[in-house]
């Protein structure tokens, strides 16, 4: 869908990944409204979005005050077309960040790898037989025990130990099959992937892999913790998926009939509380019950934000407040502090944050990256692509990671709370 908008808007934040050091923070307020919600239940209200400046874009992309609690923060240089795709931390002094550069119209891409040492970000080569394009997933379980998988003509995972990357090819020199997404946790790591006959749940142990589960569907995302495994996507008739594992057995968990549903990310805060989120999308059916129209993209301006928790026993269906975009990160650090992060359609410019404390959501914005401009290259190069969040054990602190732009002008950025 074409947006039109002016030649200006307002901006509250600039950062795109560029030198070490900090970015600009941003300086206004955020715009929360918070809203009284049980964990199962609709929201009572649904708050509006913010009224926009004097020379704001009519879909409002710079039209509400980013958080002055979202910091940017630079990072080690990347080339060419950039993204991070997803963040993981052990401390205040380990985190790492992965994703891609080198990316255009014309090329793959290499992978791009992040650390943070507690001072600066810097890149941590894979080495030139890497053979992998891009990384879509890092794990990890501590500072000599992180994973990453990605993609090149094959399947690629590698292994870091402290001192170097071992690579390897879960899937051999096949070209069917791509790891979706990687967690670490007690020695093991777990990956979820797809091929030619639907999803597969991979397991790393004893120093080699081991296909856990095949079924159908596609699996996006996977966590882990305290002997469970999750793996979350959508099933091959377009509604949420959810498998469960626990001593080498598996379970296909039961979710609410949602149809056009698909679920992002996955995030444990015990067993008996998980919780998913992504979006709605454009349904196979268009009769009653289908809730998304023809035009709903897979996170764009048609798409409704999905959230659903796990209670032990059953899961439901949470409302947000939020009614258009998409929904890609999630992390915890007990059920009363909840984190989420997405695409607010109605404010694509800028990275929408969902905080739920146990009883209330409120939300908050990050900086605009861009500025529209008559002259730019698409009509999606002022608008954030996607964004991933991770949690410092033992702290408060949250990163946030991803892109804006597409194609040739892609960039990452990252920001920190």
């Amino acid at each position: 869908m074409v947006k039109a908008r002016p030649t200006a808007i307002l901006v509250f934040g600039t950062l795109l990944i560029a030198a070490c050091g900090a970015g600009p923070a941003p300086t206004a307020p955020t715009a929360t409204t918070a809203t009284p919600a049980s964990p199962g239940a609709p929201s009572s209200t649904s708050p509006g979005p913010a009224s926009p400046g004097p020379s704001a874009s009519p879909v409002a992309t710079g039209a509400v005050a980013a958080s002055a609690e979202w910091a940017a923060v630079g990072g080690a240089k990347l080339s060419g077309g950039t993204a991070l795709l997803d963040v993981a931390a052990t401390g205040p002094r380990d985190a790492w960040a992965v994703g891609y550069q080198d990316s255009a119209e014309d090329r793959e891409g290499t992978p791009a790898v992040l650390r943070w040492n507690g001072t600066r970000w810097r890149e941590i080569p894979l080495g030139g037989g890497a053979g992998a394009h891009r990384l879509e997933g890092v794990g990890a379980a501590g500072p000599d025990d992180v994973w990453v998988a990605g993609n090149g003509p094959s399947a690629f995972a590698a292994h870091w130990n402290g001192r170097a990357w071992a690579p390897h090819r879960p899937f051999g020199v096949a070209e069917d099959y791509r790891l979706a997404d990687v967690t670490a946790s007690g020695g093991d790591a777990w990956f979820a992937a797809n091929g030619p006959s639907g999803a597969v749940v991979l397991e790393w142990a004893g120093g080699g892999f081991r296909n856990a589960l095949s079924t159908g569907g596609t699996f996006e995302a996977i966590t882990s913790g305290e002997g469970h495994v999750w793996a979350v996507g959508t099933s091959e008739t377009t509604t949420p998926l959810v498998w469960h594992g626990t001593a080498g057995s598996w379970e296909n968990l039961e979710t609410p009939p949602v149809p056009g549903g698909r679920l992002n990310r996955v995030w444990q805060v015990s067993p008996s509380e998980v919780w998913a989120v992504g979006q709605v999308s454009a349904a196979p059916a268009t009769g009653p019950g289908s809730e998304a129209g023809p035009d709903a993209g897979a996170g764009g301006e048609g798409a409704r934000p999905l959230v659903m928790r796990w209670d032990g026993t059953r899961w439901t269906r949470v409302e947000v407040p939020v009614s258009r975009g998409s929904l890609h990160g999630v992390t915890a650090s007990g059920p009363g502090d909840l984190w989420i992060s997405g695409v607010d359609a109605d404010h694509t410019g800028q990275v929408l944050i969902l905080h739920f404390d146990g009883t209330t959501w409120s939300r908050e914005y990050g900086p605009l990256f861009r500025t529209y401009t008559t002259t730019q290259q698409y009509d999606e190069t002022d608008d954030v692509a996607g964004t991933v969040l991770a949690r410092v054990p033992g702290t408060e602190t949250l990163w946030a990671v991803g892109s804006v732009g597409v194609g040739d002008d892609e960039k990452a950025f990252m920001l920190r709370r």
